[in-house]
């Protein structure tokens, strides 16, 4: 302790002598007094640490230079400073962008499953029973079945504010397709169930999530 308090002594009067100042000049600087700088480097006291920090910022050196003897200061200076790794390249966040694309590339090829599955039971039906009459009528149910295929992968991997839109067209596309079917018949009042049916859809667009739901933000 005795040596290292000779150190920081010998450092002090070393910084403030080669600043040509008086101990009295640096006590006024510092707003202490020219007794407690003359402590300091006689190595009677230390300064405390927020004191040490100050001198420091004064002199303009780092704390470490009032704690070195002028043989390891020597050494610090003339040490091989360390190599600097190469930047690392920028990553992109992993996975983002190619989990989109693939989760489309997904949900559109289940979607084209829906027609391709329709046209091969057509071409089979048209084959076999040839005066069916209602075989083009499957790529009409299609529709709906792709609007609730949609859906799903929708409500899994993307923005489900879009439902309440392919809600939509999976309500009309299945009156569109039960109109078509019984066409004969004139079923015009089935749309009007679809009026009623589509301001639902939009009042339960316009609900906002509760607090609660929100996880209490």
């Amino acid at each position: 302790m005795e040596d290292w308090k000779q150190v920081v002594a010998a450092n002090l009067a070393e910084q403030r002598k080669a600043r040509h100042l008086t101990q009295a000049q640096l006590a006024e600087q510092l707003h202490y007094s020219d007794k407690a700088v003359s402590k300091w480097e006689r190595g009677e006291s230390l300064p405390d640490l927020a004191v040490m920090k100050q001198l420091a910022d004064f002199y303009g050196i780092l704390i470490d230079d009032l704690l070195l003897t002028p043989e390891q200061r020597e050494a610090r200076m003339h040490a091989p400073e360390p190599a600097e790794e190469p930047d690392a390249p920028p990553q992109k966040e992993a996975g983002t962008g190619s989990a989109r694309h693939n989760h489309l590339i997904i949900a559109g090829m289940a979607a084209l499953l829906v027609w391709l599955i329709a046209s091969m039971i057509f071409v089979v039906l048209d084959t076999a029973v040839p005066e069916l009459r209602y075989g083009p009528f499957l790529f009409l149910y299609a529709l709906p079945v792709t609007a609730v295929v949609c859906l799903v992968f929708n409500s899994i991997w993307f923005n489900p504010r879009r439902n309440y839109l392919i809600i939509s067209v999976l309500l009309w596309s299945v009156i569109g397709a039960l109109f078509l079917t019984l066409y004969r018949y004139r079923i015009w009042k089935l749309f009007l169930i679809g009026i009623p049916a589509q301001l639902i859809i939009i009042l339960w667009s316009r609900l906002r999530p509760s607090r609660k739901d929100r996880g209490g933000q």
